[in-house]
């Protein structure tokens, strides 16, 4: 095999370290897109295939991993008024057990209090998120088998593995709650009956729109009565509850320019929420003017009714 360029031996040696902090070879691959033998036939000096073609897109990766870690993206999880009240519901939630919802607005920052707390109780909690392709019974209990290490299976031999699986004080997350099926919301709170039958507690929290709170008995239905009367704690939050305060703290570094912080949060307090808010910043910045001039004028290019 030929000599590899200095560019190559770079790209393999962020190869190296991606799989170091992976655990795997076959993870780094998978993550990056390469075979993972071709990858330990080029590292081992016996691949006899096209180098270059292999190297490029490991190259390409990392040179665009690169390059988005200079751009703002305000992903890093900030205390707000409403993140630290759903990260609060969620808690409680795992300390008494049953059901809990937590729904509002979207891109206020409902995902960032749910990530945070799976962050900080990761050993006894399961987050999950569902979608329009995930939401029946059985869909759901293999996504959270998927984090138990448990087989797929009859709708039934899931729940029983699942239940099985799951330990007394565990809190399980369901975040965009407004997709699942009520079949799968009555599944989830039969394993909240299978442990308070016990004497233990097992925790639901459910995370969404405002659609969630009708699909899971918000509304005087029949068929939810069940679902309605295990639900300890109900909240709904808007973008009108985002203070002047969460904007300071998202965007610390303009924080002396009052009329930029009033702008960003006209922007927060619209549909297009804290999420919009983020967007609108960062594109300002990559535009190198975040004064309150220069957020109306990137406003105006992205067509953002303020």
């Amino acid at each position: 095999m030929k000599k590899l360029t200095d560019k190559q031996l770079w790209a393999m040696q962020k190869m190296a370290e991606l799989s170091t902090a992976l655990g795997a070879d076959a993870a780094a691959c998978k993550q990056v897109g390469i075979s993972d033998g071709v990858y330990n036939a080029i590292k081992n000096e016996k691949y006899a295939g096209n180098v270059d073609n292999q190297l490029r897109k490991m190259i390409e990766y990392f040179e665009t991993k690169e390059a988005a870690s200079e751009v703002y993206s305000g992903s890093e999880y900030r205390e707000t008024s409403i993140s630290s009240n759903v990260y609060k519901i969620i808690r409680n939630c795992q300390l008494q057990g049953g059901l809990a919802i937590a729904c509002g607005d979207a891109g206020i920052g409902k995902t960032q209090a749910c990530r945070q707390y799976y962050r900080d109780h990761g050993t006894n909690c399961i987050y999950v998120t569902v979608n329009p392709c995930i939401k029946s019974s059985k869909s759901v209990l293999e996504l959270i088998g998927s984090k138990l290490n448990v087989s797929s299976g009859s709708v039934s031999r899931l729940w029983l593995d699942v239940s099985a699986k799951l330990s007394d004080g565990m809190v399980i997350i369901v975040d965009e709650a407004q997709h699942l099926t009520r079949n799968a919301i009555d599944a989830l709170r039969s394993l909240c009956d299978c442990f308070d039958e016990k004497g233990q507690t097992l925790g639901i929290c459910f995370v969404g729109n405002e659609t969630t709170v009708s699909r899971l008995g918000g509304k005087q239905k029949a068929e939810f009565a069940q679902i309605r009367n295990r639900t300890k704690n109900t909240r709904f939050y808007s973008v009108k509850q985002i203070k002047k305060s969460d904007i300071e703290l998202l965007f610390p570094d303009i924080r002396p320019d009052a009329a930029a912080i009033e702008f960003l949060l006209r922007i927060a307090q619209s549909p297009q929420a804290i999420r919009g808010a983020v967007n609108l910043y960062s594109n300002a910045l990559d535009n190198g003017n975040v004064t309150a001039k220069g957020l109306a004028a990137i406003a105006k290019f992205m067509d953002l009714a303020v």
